[in-house]
């Protein structure tokens, strides 16, 4: 008797424990708008006009196949890769760092140094990209987590579709972007997919190469896996259910 006592009052105590976890998750899950207002929890950050990714120049990265055309020196003309060090080697300039620079700061740099030299005093080169080598980083809660080509103008969404696009447990309203400064610092940006992908309101994000862009876990995700490290994996029942027929058949679910 007092073992049987015993099991009852210990079942009593997980179900009122797992019938208070369900309240807490229905009310984090159902009323996040109301509990924001009471508390004053941080507005959701602004969505960028949808102009702003698009008007963002595109910066020279390593891997980079690099194209100098001049209109009036075709003996000038060169093209060649940027090196790991963000260097392109140029005749008669010499190994310049174009890494992180525009395509019109590179050209302006080349034109004012062959005037310097006194090779050219107008020489306007026209610098492009052959091919794009910079890569960006997507994981989290994507199905292809991994290194993404890079593009000229490409967006945190479009860079997640390349991944193979958002598991059911992302947390899409809320991407994170990491960016390393040349100076070394690191920034942290977020982006709502969900507002970009229903109602075309653009991320303001264009990325750069060896960007980060990191799918968060959803809230109802983490709640699934603390419900499953924290009980299912703790309490001594089974979650199996026995039942026996009229024959005397005993079924197991």
């Amino acid at each position: 008797m007092r073992i049987t006592r015993n099991r009852h009052l210990f079942l009593r105590r997980a179900g009122r424990q797992v019938a208070g976890l369900a309240a807490t998750l229905a009310v984090t899950c159902g009323c996040t708008t109301a509990i924001g207002k009471n508390h004053g929890a941080a507005p959701t950050p602004a969505v960028a006009p949808a102009t702003a990714a698009a008007d963002t120049p595109y910066r020279i990265a390593p891997g980079d196949e690099v194209t100098i055309t001049f209109p009036y020196n075709p003996e000038l003309d060169h093209a060649g890769p940027v090196g790991p060090d963000g260097r392109l080697a140029i005749p008669l300039v010499g190994n310049m760092p174009v890494g992180g620079r525009t395509l019109d700061d590179v050209a302006a740099v080349i034109s004012d140094d062959l005037r310097r030299q006194g090779v050219v005093e107008n020489a306007r080169p026209t610098v492009a990209i052959r091919q794009y080598g910079g890569v960006v980083y997507v994981g989290g809660e994507v199905r292809q987590p991994g290194p993404v080509k890079l593009t000229a103008t490409m967006d945190p969404l479009q860079a997640v579709i390349v991944a193979g696009g958002l598991l059911d447990t992302a947390r899409s309203r809320q991407i994170v972007i990491i960016h390393r400064e040349a100076d070394g610092t690191i920034t942290q940006r977020h982006a709502d997919l969900r507002a970009y992908a229903r109602h075309g309101q653009a991320t303001g994000v264009t990325l750069a190469s060896q960007d980060i862009v990191f799918v968060p876990r959803s809230s109802i995700a983490e709640a699934d896996l603390w419900i499953d490290q924290h009980i299912n994996r703790l309490l001594p029942f089974s979650r199996s259910l026995n039942y026996t027929i009229g024959n005397g058949t005993t079924f197991t679910r």
